[in-house]
């Protein structure tokens, strides 16, 4: 199980990632989810390199009504490969946080405004709604005893 600074900095770097598509940020942040993963191995870089090329032709590829949540959803897909990077190397945490701490600083305003990052631990109950609106109804008298 991850700490949660380092599904801290997991979050950001999956959300900073596809949020640098298409932005001046955008090798830069390619080079170094690159370079975290080679620390991995060359073939692991390798394949970081062709997934993000992927992920940048997916969000390019999107008609302009779609591409927010094509960037969503692949900031949940690069989330999940960090995560797995990190608890398979976890000395790469620090080098991770700092990383997506960067590249989150050179986001233009306009795409640093829809990254979210949501993390809830222990027994906490969470809902979230991007872009969108939820309604929740708790009934505790149907909920288990703890």
């Amino acid at each position: 199980m991850l700490e949660g600074w380092i599904l801290s900095a997991v979050a950001a770097g999956g959300s900073a990632l596809a949020g640098a598509v298409a932005t001046d940020a955008w090798q830069s942040a390619r080079t170094g989810v690159a370079g975290l993963f080679g620390r991995a191995g060359q073939r692991r870089a390798e394949l970081a390199e062709v997934w993000a090329d992927q992920t940048a032709a997916e969000i390019a590829s999107a008609p302009a009504g779609q591409q927010v949540a094509v960037r969503q959803r692949l900031a949940l897909v690069w989330q999940q490969r960090l995560a797995d990077l990190v608890e398979e190397h976890p000395e790469l945490g620090d080098e991770l946080r700092i990383w997506a701490a960067d590249l989150r600083r050179r986001l233009p305003a306009l795409q640093s405004d829809w990254v979210n990052t949501f993390i809830a631990s222990d027994n906490a109950t969470q809902y979230n709604a991007p872009g969108g609106s939820i309604t929740v109804t708790n009934r505790l008298e149907e909920r288990p005893a703890s």
